[in-house]
């Protein structure tokens, strides 16, 4: 065929032919498209910082990536091999940045055809402030009660105080770094553990500690307990003598070891009239003294003095 009739032929109901090549490419693609398949997930977001610059405000950690490729490919693609990162490199100054995601394929991501990679934020809006570092003081923070009878009587905390660096609004504003709690529930003796820093801001960081050692003191704990209804007896009074009204029933306030104080029996606890003295019948004011068992303090008793009155006894009927 010659070049001008073969040229003729071409051009010949050119937009007709024009229009089925583009439905044609429209069909091939709306077919692939039917064909492929697509995959959501999560991944990390990792941030490139110039040094001496820090994240100054709450951004998010992971972001949703969107994989549509052919099925098996598609999902023998490792999700860690999607990284999603944002350069900030760029940047030296403070101040508010948007900075576009940049997506890498690695692994078993490398390779696979037809791939779209779509991210969710496509773009982040950051703060950027000045990195600070500065010491703080560690505070423990307690959870729980020792076993009955028990109280932590003191602790201490090694190292008692800890480098924290981020953006100096943050770090300024922090008074001191929490440890996650201790539990001290149902402990009776000296005990000791490695206890991790508490990251209340994510955009705090511990450069060099990451936990503290946590050391407990535990003893018997030390109460006051009053007891009341405790008997006030006479002792040494001559023979020929006595009391002659009913003796009162006093009070003792006594310190100890709490498990100690709660197993006093009755009878255990007196307040002692010493009537040594007395020789005749007649009204006298005794000091009482009060009788415990070892190993506690008295505290305070009533009453303190006994004011009684001494009659002779009546001899029996029949004797001289």
């Amino acid at each position: 065929m010659k070049p001008r009739a073969f040229l003729d032929a071409v051009l010949d109901h050119w937009p007709a032919k024009v229009l089925s090549l583009a439905g044609a490419a429209v069909l091939f693609f709306f077919y692939r498209a039917s064909t492929l398949e697509e995959r959501d997930f999560s991944v990390p977001l990792s941030l490139e910082i110039p040094a001496g610059l820090a994240v100054s405000k709450p951004y998010p950690r992971s972001v949703r990536v969107t994989l549509r490729g052919r099925g098996e490919s598609l999902f023998a693609i490792l999700e860690e091999d999607i990284i999603v990162s944002a350069d900030l490199d760029r940047f030296s100054a403070e101040g508010d940045f948007r900075v576009p995601l940049r997506v890498r394929r690695k692994g078993s991501a490398l390779g696979v055809e037809p791939l779209d990679v779509r991210v969710e934020p496509a773009e982040l809006r950051l703060a950027l402030e000045k990195e600070v570092v500065r010491t703080v003081r560690v505070e423990a923070r307690l959870k729980g009660k020792p076993e009955h009878g028990y109280e932590l009587a003191q602790y201490s905390i090694s190292p008692m105080s800890v480098e924290v660096t981020g953006p100096r609004g943050v770090v300024q504003a922090l008074q001191s770094a929490g440890t996650e709690e201790v539990d001290i529930t149902g402990v009776r003796e000296d005990f000791s553990l490695s206890v991790p820093l508490l990251r209340e801001n994510s955009l705090v960081h511990y450069p060099r500690e990451a936990s503290v050692l946590f050391r407990g003191v535990v003893r018997p704990a030390q109460i006051l307990q009053d007891f009341q209804q405790v008997d006030v007896i006479s002792v040494d009074l001559p023979a020929e003598l006595r009391i002659a009204d009913p003796l009162p029933m006093g009070s003792i306030s006594l310190q100890g070891e709490q498990l100690a104080l709660e197993a006093i029996q009755p009878g255990q606890l007196r307040l002692i009239a010493d009537c040594g003295e007395v020789r005749r019948p007649g009204v006298y004011r005794l000091p009482l003294k009060p009788d415990v068992p070892e190993g506690f303090a008295v505290v305070r008793f009533e009453p303190r003095e006994l004011l009684a009155t001494f009659v002779v006894v009546p001899r029996e009927s029949g004797r001289p």
